[in-house]
């Protein structure tokens, strides 16, 4: 029993530091998407002209030929994301796959973000739980400069871990408004491009 607990202490130590070092990964991560999404926030004034133009010409009537000039002037976003892949499929011929392909890209992207949600508060958890045998340890020794560092490190893995599945839960859920909105926009005008438009 004894050789039990020694080998599952030691265990538990030995993935402290990596878990101290995924956390830390996570939070410049986390800084990269947070940049991302406000340069994304930045352009959602170009993604939504762009779509009023396509809806317009629509309405009037255009055929894909037109919506497809119309798209060819996106600069950003998933219309400028859609462009893409026609030009690199080869056109309108393959719009169906090109936009099935950028719904698989959009939901890989959203995909990230729900891995960090769950991940990132169940290292934060290893993080608080792993220090705390050390802590008692020193604290059942009179150890009070090993129970104070180690709770130090438990606490602030708990609170960074917590913060960081915040984050990522808030910029999932803004990109998915994003991009479910911007999406069913794509795929209602060329669905029904060469269809006449209702009054």
């Amino acid at each position: 029993m004894k050789l039990l607990e020694q080998l599952l202490s030691i265990i538990s130590e030995a993935v402290l530091l990596p878990t101290l070092a995924a956390i830390v990964i996570l939070v410049a991560w986390s800084a990269m998407l947070l940049g991302g999404l406000l340069r994304e926030w930045l352009g959602r004034r170009t993604v939504s002209s762009t779509l009023t133009a396509l809806r317009r010409a629509h309405v009037e009537g255009a055929d894909a030929v037109k919506m497809l000039h119309i798209l060819s002037t996106a600069t950003t976003g998933l219309p400028a994301r859609l462009n893409q892949l026609l030009s690199q499929w080869g056109g309108a011929a393959d719009l169906t796959h090109c936009l099935v392909e950028l719904e698989i890209e959009t939901a890989t992207t959203l995909s990230r973000l729900t891995w960090m949600t769950r991940i990132a508060p169940m290292l934060g958890l290893m993080g608080t739980l792993i220090p705390l045998g050390p802590a008692l340890t020193g604290l059942a020794s009179g150890d009070l400069a090993t129970l104070s560092s180690n709770l130090v490190v438990a606490f602030t893995a708990t609170v960074v871990g917590v913060l960081l599945g915040c984050t990522s839960y808030t910029m999932s859920l803004v990109r998915k408004n994003w991009y479910q909105r911007d999406l069913s926009t794509l795929e209602h005008l060329f669905t029904n491009a060469n269809r006449p438009a209702l009054p």
